[in-house]
């Protein structure tokens, strides 16, 4: 599976997409110029076949509802995935729950989060759906959710469960998530024409009401908004059930690569068939019952038996599996709900006892991580989701103490945990940063984040990252006051000793970039380069810098190789302009490229890397910092055992 390749084909495919829309659109438009003629007809007024100005007024009218339409309903969808799942009756699970179940969904999806490398997405449940579902909704990683149902977390084992929520995360990872909101807004634009004929109805029952005592009863004019409102209820249902058509069509092929994705990142096909065929099973009793389904049924992980034939948005359950696993009997599983217990509240030590590969041990049980060997088949697969390996993320929240995570889940700890990854070696800058955080955010945030900078600065970079991961989250449940506040104190503290790490880079871009999502959305940027070659200057500038970590003696070796490899004839760049700010400006630039571009951008970074043939910290910091501003997810470098 190639990511870039796929990421371009998703664009390829929106194309046909809009011109489908398009399509679709002046169909419609076509039709409500064809009723505007024949009201126009049956009340004598006197009318050709042609009138250009009616058909100017009926197509800006028309697809002025339908675009003001679309409009409020992608706006809408720009708060991110939370508003779809709200909409679907669920609600966000509780990192501190003592429900064994959630807590299991929670240790799953934060586990698979740290191995691909973006921020722990929000998790939902809907709770009151017995049906096994759940899907993955949002703009963007920033502010993406994973939403399951009730009888997701009491039908599936742990492996299965994670099969699932692996097929959840290659939605993420794939840019699906995106796609599947625009298709959201689209539909409910068509959507509308059908919605005004509902309102002539109801025109016609307050006009009947008033005609009833009337000498002339108005029954012409009652006939022809009759006549309009079914004409354009008709023609409203058959441009969504063409946009649906078109829906469905795109939604079934990123399904199988969800799928194959979902094997590939838990390196266990049992789990996702398992799940599979467990719906198989339940005979009629997947069904989404909320009242939105309908409208978010390419969201799910299964069609939930709201649609079928052309208009399903996801392959046949038999031939999914069967992609999976080629010799598979045909025998689909029965799964009833198992009893319940009227109190399922836990104790968080019966839960690490009970939750199969619950990980909570404490750090220094386990190994240290050393940086890995790396190979050229890692470094041409960098950015790709073909790197997650869900074992990584199970190592890398075992070595991770149960106090630091839980702090990660606080609002105010999460802070703090930030703040302690900044502070600085130096005891009297230490100092001096400290008293900046009390008097920023409080007495309380200082005490805080000396405390965990001398429990968490030994960790390893890719422990780091991973804390970083998990406290995203709760960082979101800031107000915004708070959050204006917290950035303003990181960058003091990134400022404080007059030069910026790379880590500190590293990180700031990440908190930045994720949580800007959430409290400062904006629209996405605009593919404005299609060739590397007319980003020389910019990929030279990251080239050079990534090249340097390795020291003066190896930097100019790293440079040579990666030239070479690619054949570029250029000079290193000058110190003077590979500054943090020079750094910045170059990744604006790539995250307006093309994807094929983005891969170019990282492979030649990997060259420069995989000079000497090992990964240190630096050099994954400023990896991850470089895929993340454009947009990509990198693994972390860990080896599994």
């Amino acid at each position: 599976m190639n990511f870039f390749a796929a990421q371009d084909d998703a664009r390829r495919r929106t194309k046909w997409l809009f011109a489908y829309f398009v399509l679709a659109i002046i169909g419609v438009i076509l039709s409500v110029y064809g009723i505007v003629y024949f009201v126009m007809l049956y009340t004598g007024v006197a009318v050709s076949p042609w009138m250009p100005g009616v058909f100017v007024a009926t197509a800006l009218s028309t697809g002025g509802v339908m675009g003001t339409g679309s409009l409020f309903k992608t706006m809408q969808l720009n708060g991110g995935g939370s508003v779809v799942a709200r909409d679907l009756g669920a609600r966000q699970i509780d990192p501190y729950t003592s429900d064994i179940d959630e807590r299991r969904l929670v240790n799953v999806v934060e586990e698979m989060a740290i191995a691909s490398g973006v921020p722990v997405p929000g998790i939902w449940l809907m709770d009151d759906e017995l049906a096994i579902n759940a899907f993955a909704a949002g703009t963007e990683p920033g502010n993406a959710v994973v939403a399951v149902t009730r009888g997701c977390l009491q039908r599936l084992t742990r492996s299965e469960l994670q099969g699932v929520v692996a097929h959840e995360f290659s939605h993420i990872l794939n840019g699906d998530m995106r796609l599947n909101m625009r298709l959201m807004g689209l539909l409910f634009g068509v959507l509308m024409i059908s919605l005004i004929g509902r309102m002539f109805f109801q025109m016609f029952r307050f006009m009947r009401v008033r005609s009833s005592g009337s000498k002339n009863n108005g029954a012409g004019v009652v006939v022809v908004i009759v006549l309009a409102g079914i004409a354009l209820m008709v023609v409203g249902s058959i441009g969504v059930f063409f946009g649906r058509l078109i829906q469905a069509a795109i939604s079934r092929q990123r399904e199988y690569l969800a799928d194959a994705s979902a094997v590939q990142f838990t390196r266990d096909p049992e789990g996702i068939a398992g799940a599979l065929k467990k719906i198989g099973g339940q005979q009629g009793e997947s069904k989404i019952n909320a009242a939105k389904a309908a409208e978010a049924s390419h969201l799910f992980f299964t069609d939930g038996g709201m649609f079928s034939y052309g208009l399903a948005t996801h392959p046949p359950l038999d031939v999914r599996i069967k992609a999976i696993q080629k010799n598979w009997d045909g025998e689909f599983v029965a799964s009833a709900i198992p009893e319940v217990a009227a109190d399922r509240a836990v104790s968080k030590e019966q839960a690490d006892q009970r939750i199969s590969g619950f990980s909570g041990t404490n750090q220094s049980k386990l190994p240290p991580l050393d940086p890995p060997p790396i190979s050229r088949a890692q470094i041409e697969a960098l950015g790709e989701p073909s790197q997650v390996d869900a074992a990584v993320g199970h190592k890398l929240y075992a070595a991770l103490n149960d106090d630091w995570i839980r702090a990660a889940h606080d609002r105010e700890e999460a802070q703090a945990l930030i703040f302690a990854l900044l502070l600085a070696e130096d005891n009297q800058l230490r100092e001096e940063e400290v008293s900046f955080i009390k008097n920023g955010a409080g007495d309380d945030a200082g005490k805080l984040a000396l405390h965990w900078n001398q429990q968490l600065e030994r960790l390893h970079s890719s422990e780091k990252m991973a804390l970083l991961d998990l406290s995203i989250p709760a960082l979101r449940r800031l107000s915004l006051t708070e959050y204006e506040r917290f950035i303003e104190i990181t960058q003091w503290l990134i400022a404080s000793d007059g030069q910026v790490d790379l880590f500190e880079f590293m990180l700031q871009h990440v908190v930045e970039r994720h949580l800007n999502a959430h409290f400062r959305p904006k629209p996405m940027a605009k593919m404005k380069y299609r060739s590397i070659e007319v980003l020389m200057a910019e990929a030279n500038i990251l080239i050079t810098t990534i090249a340097a970590i390795g020291g003066e003696d190896q930097m100019a070796s790293a440079y040579r190789a990666t030239m070479s490899e690619w054949g570029w004839e250029l000079e290193m760049a000058p110190p003077s302009e590979c500054g943090l700010k020079s750094i910045e400006k170059a990744l604006e630039e790539f995250n307006m490229a093309s994807p094929l571009v983005k891969k170019q951008l990282l492979r030649m970074l990997g060259t420069a890397v995989m000079h000497d043939g090992v990964v240190v910290s630096r050099e994954a910091e400023l990896l991850r910092a470089t895929a993340d501003a454009v947009g990509c997810s990198i693994p972390p470098f860990v080896q599994r055992n």
